[in-house]
């Protein structure tokens, strides 16, 4: 007795069925009945390309086009920006967790430096008041990476904020921490561990505060 396929034959049987008939798959056959066409045939490049070109002759398109990259960058670091509008919190949006960490360029003896937050770049005024007092012989910023060899994973290397000489030829490092999160911890723990030898200084918020408390107005504080 001859079996139909519909009744006997598995889904993948049927579908080789069908194939072998009309030569096309039912993904491709569905294509068809919805006027599709399959990634990568010469139909669907065709219809790209003459969608695309169609499309960059639209006028807002040609504005794009000719407009300045800088300009274009601006528009869509706007367009990021108004879209993060209360959906992210503050210090993602902003890069301000709390109001006096604001990184940009400040003025101080050396010129114009880029710093991290404001709290380091008002240390930096502070270090130079110590450099005119006679109290250090000068200051550098960020020059020294201190990298742990031993480890393998996380936190492998450390960058002090502010490299100090003293007027005896004396070394000593300085980091300006307002909020000590767990990486900066791990990180002082393994200088200590790995570089037992270098002297450096926690300026956390109760040390800055009180220079900013005696100093700040005269130091005309940012």
């Amino acid at each position: 007795m001859q079996r139909s396929q519909s009744k006997y034959c598995s889904p993948q049987c049927q579908h080789e069925a069908a194939k072998i008939k009309d030569g096309m798959s039912n993904q491709e056959r569905h294509r068809r009945k919805r006027g599709r066409t399959k990634q990568g045939t010469p139909e669907f490049v065709e219809r790209i390309r003459a969608t695309t070109s169609a499309a960059m002759l639209r006028p807002e398109i040609q504005k794009k086009i000719h407009a300045p990259r800088a300009s274009l960058v601006d528009a869509h670091k706007a367009k990021i920006s108004d879209a993060l509008v209360g959906k992210m919190p503050k210090n993602m949006m902003y890069g301000n967790r709390y109001p006096n960490i604001q990184s940009g360029h400040y003025e101080n003896s050396k010129g114009t430096m880029f710093f991290r937050s404001k709290w380091e770049a008002n240390y930096a005024l502070f270090l130079d008041y110590l450099v005119k007092v006679g109290e250090i012989k000068l200051w550098e910023y960020e020059v020294d990476r201190f990298v742990f060899e031993q480890i393998q994973f996380g936190n492998r290397s450390y960058l002090p904020d502010f490299k100090i000489h003293n007027n005896d030829g004396t070394i000593e490092y300085h980091e300006v921490k307002g909020y000590m999160d767990g990486g900066s911890k791990t990180k002082l723990r393994r200088m200590e561990k790995y570089y037992p030898d270098i002297k450096l200084v926690l300026v956390d918020s109760q040390f800055y505060n009180d220079i900013k408390k005696k100093l700040g107005r005269t130091l005309n504080f940012y």
